[in-house]
């Protein structure tokens, strides 16, 4: 627990890295303690962690260029994206996911994607399945980010998971604002399960028709009266 009885500039204080600053943070904003809009002072975040503003306000700016902070003056404050900016995010997510079913299926075609290369697939969706009703929703959103990494990971490329990471982060972030009117994660599992299975029997349209339908259901969420959307 942090000392909160000296100044966060306190020379005597014990600080905290940058980097101990930004993971913490980071994983504080995607874990949905905050909800869009959320107003963070430099030296709130530096109690939260023991260190000085210095550390803080670097990893402030470093999560600013992430996309999940931003800034207006002195101020920073949790990423509000309104819709528009949602459906850009959801179709540039779209864009990455559609290309790692392409190269997961032409990988299938060629024989390099064995039927064995599906079981970390399946093996996450039993982790979801475990998490939907006993764990914080929270770990939900840490399990269902990685099951869309592991389509990535069937396509190969550095490049391409990388980019995808980044992009799912913000959506963790818009999550945090969406988890209070959806249905709970128990409808994302089921169209996991289709997703995987369209996969298996290589079934590429069928799958980016499925990741489509996942992404339409959450970005009509953002919108007033819930009205669908195509992504």
């Amino acid at each position: 627990m942090p000392d909160l009885s000296r100044s966060p500039d306190d020379p005597a204080r014990p600080a905290s890295t940058g980097q101990q600053v930004y993971e913490g943070l980071k994983e504080r904003l995607l874990c949905h303690e905050f909800r869009m809009g959320h107003v963070l002072r430099e030296d709130e975040v530096a109690a939260w962690f023991d260190a000085s503003r210095l550390p803080a306000r670097e990893a402030l700016k470093r999560l600013e260029y992430e996309g999940l902070i931003e800034r207006s003056g002195r101020r920073y404050a949790v990423r509000h994206y309104d819709l528009e900016a949602v459906i850009v995010t959801y179709r540039m997510r779209a864009a990455l996911e559609h290309l790692a079913v392409d190269l997961a299926m032409e990988a299938q075609d060629q024989g390099r994607l064995p039927p064995a290369a599906f079981a970390p697939l399946a093996q996450m969706l039993e982790a979801q399945r475990a998490a939907v009703d006993t764990l914080p929703r929270a770990i939900f959103s840490r399990l269902d980010a990685e099951f869309h990494l592991g389509i990535a990971a069937l396509a190969g490329g550095a490049a391409l998971l990388a980019d995808l990471a980044r992009l799912l982060d913000r959506i963790r972030l818009i999550r945090s604002d969406e988890i209070l009117v959806d249905s709970g994660p128990l409808a994302a599992l089921e169209d996991h399960h289709r997703i995987l299975a369209a996969l298996e029997r290589g079934d590429g349209a069928t799958a980016k028709a499925e990741l489509n339908y996942h992404y339409s259901t959450t970005v009509r969420l953002h919108q007033p009266g819930g009205r669908p959307s195509s992504v």
